[in-house]
Parts: structure tokens; C-alpha cells; sequence
């Protein structure tokens, strides 16, 4: 990564936060805009835009891993998106039981029944959840804040900074939790540079967490 970060490192991190960020802004002024439909297509749209965009802007950096060599090969590739899933679920079960352990009860993602209720209405915000959303989030916290910091700071410092932001950015009550799978997505990405392990890990984790609430 450079050593400075870039301008097209930080248009990405724009986009996402004006997709991310514009319905709470309509939504003060025009609620009568702001449906479950309009808010589906609005983040269906926009994350598709935003990641065409991104991948454009950041193709230098994955030219760059490839000419230096540091990229997984295909086998090292399959083997940590495997690895990254196993290490992500062994994790969020201890955060789990730490969480579990500090409020005395077992509470609900409050993230997670928001979006299960929003893909009930409108189906086609399965795609943001499933695929979209991971393809940008991995983009921005692995890729470009965590791989910035890591040039400057190190491991630690970089995945703790990209790892509470990761947590926040979902405004939930399940702060651990994020932190445990941010961790595992960032381990699979440092150990192989290439985005599709995070990615895929992420959007396994999202398609199964949607697959039990649906059939609940």
C-alpha cells in the first residue's frame, strides 16, 4: 500500500458513507419519502455504483499485489476462505459467551432483526445484504483502512482501528460480535491480500444468518 494515502483511496469511503447515510438524511426532512421499497432500491443502486466505482479506482493496488508477488495462490486462496469461515464462527461464539457472560442474558442482534424485517418487505435488499454489502465494506475497512494503517502502524493498531469502526458503522448492540468477525476478515485478507477471501467469507456469513431468519 503507499505510504500516503490517496484520493482514490478516499472517494470509495465517500460514496459508501453518502449511500450509507443519505436515507437518515431524507428522512429528517421528507419521511413521507422514505420507505421500505424506496430504502431497498436506494441501497441496492447505490452499493452497486459504489463497488463498479471502487474496483476501478483501486484496480492499480490489486496490479501492484499481483507484480509483487504478495497475493495467495489459487489453493492458499480456497484454503483461508475455508479457514476464515471456521475462524470466524469459533470467534463470534466466544464473543458470544463473553457478551452473554457481562449482561447476564443472550440478546438479540438488533442489526440483524432490522434487516430481516426490511428483506421480508422487499426481497431485493437480499442482494445488498448478501453480496453487495460485503463486496463494499471489505473494500473499505480491509483493503483501504486497514491496509493504509497497516503500512504505518502495524497488524494490531490497523485492525483495531478498521475493526471498532467496522462494529460502529452497523450500530448494534452486539459491539463483540463485529469485532470478532472483523477480526477473522481481516486475518484471511492480511494473510493472502486478495479481497475475494474476505468477501466471500463475509457474504457466507450473511447468506446464512438470512437463510435462518427467513425460515424462522
Amino acid at each position: 500500500m503507499a505510504p500516503n494515502i490517496r484520493i482514490r483511496h478516499i472517494i470509495p469511503i465517500l460514496l459508501y458513507a453518502f449511500v450509507q447515510f443519505f436515507p437518515v438524511l431524507i428522512n429528517e426532512v421528507r419521511p413521507e419519502w422514505i420507505t421500505p421499497t424506496s430504502t431497498g432500491l436506494w441501497f441496492a443502486i447505490g452499493f452497486s455504483l459504489t463497488i463498479v466505482i471502487s474496483f476501478f479506482l483501486l484496480w492499480p493496488d490489486l496490479k501492484l499485489y499481483k507484480q509483487q508477488g504478495i497475493q495467495s495462490n489459487l489453493n492458499d486462496t480456497v484454503k483461508w476462505i475455508g479457514l476464515g469461515i471456521l475462524m470466524q464462527y469459533g470467534l463470534v461464539i466466544v464473543a458470544n459467551l463473553i457478551e452473554t457472560a457481562i449482561t447476564g442474558e443472550m440478546v438479540a442482534s438488533e442489526n440483524t432483526e432490522r434487516i430481516a424485517d426490511i428483506v421480508r418487505l422487499v426481497p431485493v435488499m437480499t442482494l445488498s445484504v448478501v453480496l453487495l454489502g460485503p463486496i463494499i465494506e471489505e473494500i473499505l475497512f480491509r483493503h483501504i483502512l486497514f491496509g493504509n494503517l497497516s503500512a504505518r502502524f502495524g497488524f494490531w493498531i490497523a485492525f483495531g482501528v478498521s475493526s471498532v469502526l467496522f462494529a460502529l458503522i452497523h450500530d448494534d448492540n452486539r459491539f463483540l460480535v463485529y469485532v470478532a468477525m472483523s477480526f477473522a476478515f481481516t486475518v484471511a485478507y492480511a494473510k493472502t491480500r486478495r479481497l475475494i477471501v474476505p468477501i466471500a467469507i463475509h457474504a457466507f456469513n450473511n447468506a446464512l444468518v438470512m437463510v435462518a431468519l427467513l425460515l424462522m
